[in-house]
């Protein structure tokens, strides 16, 4: 499967190929038990755009590289997936060998809760816990993390604070490509009116 990402702007910054499992294939109950992940309060990320434009932080877009590939699977799970066309090979047996996975695979139905419980850990050992209320919001004494699908955003007093904090997520297998502020990844526009503190936030066309 190819993959495009684009800025703000609609044009295309980069072009990746994923190897994925075919998920109709698995049976509930039988191959995975457990589908559910978090999605951020669309409230919550108006609130810190908010912010960001009255305290004047920075902000940053994180994409997290090979996503689903950091997490291993479970010690007593078997994954196999058999392999595309123009790479199977037969085996002694005379029969296509199959692929016997050892970590979490695009598309597999527990891949999105895997995501995110391996990322928030990653995060929580670099002092950035979950907030009760809002699974996908993570503050530290310098940074506020928002957890959204399968990037990150970042906000800090200055932009050294998100850069090193991105020092100790790739120590713990965590690896990010920083990008655009945060109303830049997300497509909108703030318009701030310092006489009357009227915000304004539009879509971009």
């Amino acid at each position: 499967m190819e993959l495009g990402h684009s800025s703000a702007s609609n044009f295309p910054m980069e072009f990746k190929h994923s190897f994925c499992a075919q998920d109709d294939q698995e049976l509930d109950r039988i191959d995975f038990f457990e589908t559910y992940a978090p999605v951020v309060q669309w409230t919550s990320v108006c609130l810190m755009l908010i912010l960001e434009n009255l305290l004047g932080v920075k902000s940053k877009q994180a994409d997290v590289t090979v996503v689903f590939l950091h997490d291993a699977l479970e010690e007593d799970e078997e994954v196999y997936v058999e392999m595309s066309l123009g790479f199977k090979q037969l085996g002694s047996n005379r029969k296509f060998n199959v692929l016997c996975l050892t970590n979490i695979l695009y598309s597999l139905q527990l891949s999105l809760c895997a995501f995110w419980e391996y990322h928030t850990q990653k995060l929580g050992n670099c002092c950035l816990p979950k907030v009760p209320f809002e699974p996908c919001l993570l503050i530290s004494e310098n940074v506020i993390t928002i957890y959204c699908v399968f990037d990150l955003i970042f906000w800090g007093k200055n932009e050294k604070d998100i850069d090193d904090l991105a020092v100790p997520l790739h120590s713990g297998g965590v690896d990010l490509e920083l990008g655009d502020a945060a109303a830049d990844f997300l497509g909108v526009h703030i318009k701030h009116c310092p006489k009357t503190a009227y915000l304004n936030m539009k879509q971009n066309a």
